[in-house]
């Protein structure tokens, strides 16, 4: 496999121009963590829906690997009551490759107390990361803080393909939120693979908050050549948050522990800086 320059670089002015737009004349407001549902498995995303989000990551990788690194922007803009549409970019180095990518969803309600997801990623590189992803999630709200979801994400990758299937169920009590995520993957031409994730977050103020998850099972991933996207054994654990230091400003962390079978242990650390508007 080529080293690769980060080529997919150009497409970056006309998305810092798409991610202006969506910020433009917005207001400023919470983090509407019961209607984006910015930490969970559903999108990934951390943001308000009026926000930027810069960040950089890194991680050590164990047997010889060189370390990966992660740069990232996001983006969120509130189109109307419970509707919302996000977007990002970011440009990462795995196993001495360098990949970019642009994402970007909707969150839009199917009712009182449905509410759905659609997202599609992109890279022009795909050395590592997918070449192109279309991600369909569903959530029913239940009384008592209850709800459900089933999510499904079809990826391609350079010379093979993968579908992962997820089911989540969680729940808002007090303070705290607690969520199971079971994962099932299995990539072109193999058998399935199962993980599962536990997630306990605590929101110490309006904004805030501090979670901790762990995953154990088997997960589809491209671990790099020469062997690609594989299944696995994982264990991983992680403690992440946001914490607002103004009401425009906050910090954003993870923290990450992930064994990927025999093959390496990563650990590391990444921060972002986002402004909400």
């Amino acid at each position: 496999m080529k080293k690769t320059v980060a080529k997919g670089w150009p497409f970056l002015g006309a998305a810092f121009v798409l991610l202006a737009a969506l910020n433009a004349g917005a207001q400023p407001s919470s983090d509407d963590v019961a209607t984006l549902r910015p930490q969970s498995a559903a999108t990934g995303l951390r943001l308000p829906v009026n926000a930027l989000e810069f960040g950089y990551g890194r991680e050590s990788l164990t047997n010889n690997f060189s370390d990966w690194t992660n740069t990232y922007l996001l983006g969120s803009r509130k189109l109307g009551d419970r509707n919302t549409v996000y977007g990002g970019l970011r440009a990462t180095e795995r196993f001495n490759l360098k990949d970019s990518e642009a994402h970007a969803g909707l969150y839009f309600p199917l009712g009182e107390t449905w509410n759905a997801v659609v997202e599609g990623s992109y890279s022009p590189t795909h050395e590592v990361l997918a070449q192109g992803s279309v991600y369909g999630f569903l959530q029913k709200s239940f009384k008592g803080g209850w709800g459900l979801g089933l999510g499904l994400r079809h990826s391609e990758y350079t010379s093979t393909a993968s579908n992962v299937a997820s089911v989540l169920a969680e729940r808002y009590w007090g303070n705290f939120r607690g969520a199971y995520t079971l994962y099932s993957g299995r990539p072109e031409g193999a058998s399935s693979a199962s993980s599962h994730r536990l997630q306990l977050s605590y929101y110490y103020d309006d904004r805030s908050n501090v979670g901790m998850s762990y995953t154990n099972g088997r997960e589809v991933e491209n671990v790099g050549p020469p062997r690609g996207v594989v299944a696995t054994d994982v264990q991983s654990w992680s403690v992440s948050g946001q914490h607002w230091f103004t009401p425009s400003w906050a910090m954003t962390y993870d923290l990450i522990q992930h064994e990927q079978g025999t093959l390496y242990r990563r650990q590391g650390l990444q921060l972002g800086l986002r402004r909400s508007f």
